[in-house]
């Protein structure tokens, strides 16, 4: 199955699911911060933004939260 998109239905997914991942971002690092990382990283499957991550990812990511750094996201 082939599913295509114009440009601006392209562009409108794209920056629906960055809102969304956002969105979940902060609410999780609101509930999240500064906590260890083997917490946050526990939590992340049911708690955090709903997104496939390497489990090196998840660690840099769960460091970032748990020391309020920003964290760059790059879906792939």
């Amino acid at each position: 199955m082939k599913i295509k998109f114009d440009q601006r239905a392209y562009r409108r997914l794209v920056a629906e699911a960055a809102a969304s991942i956002d969105s979940a971002d902060r609410r999780f690092r609101q509930t999240h911060a500064g906590l260890p990382v083997d917490v946050i990283v526990a939590d992340f499957a049911t708690h955090g933004p709903k997104v496939d991550i390497s489990e090196a990812k998840l660690q840099e990511y769960a460091a970032a939260v748990s020391t309020g750094a920003s964290f760059d996201w790059v879906v792939s």
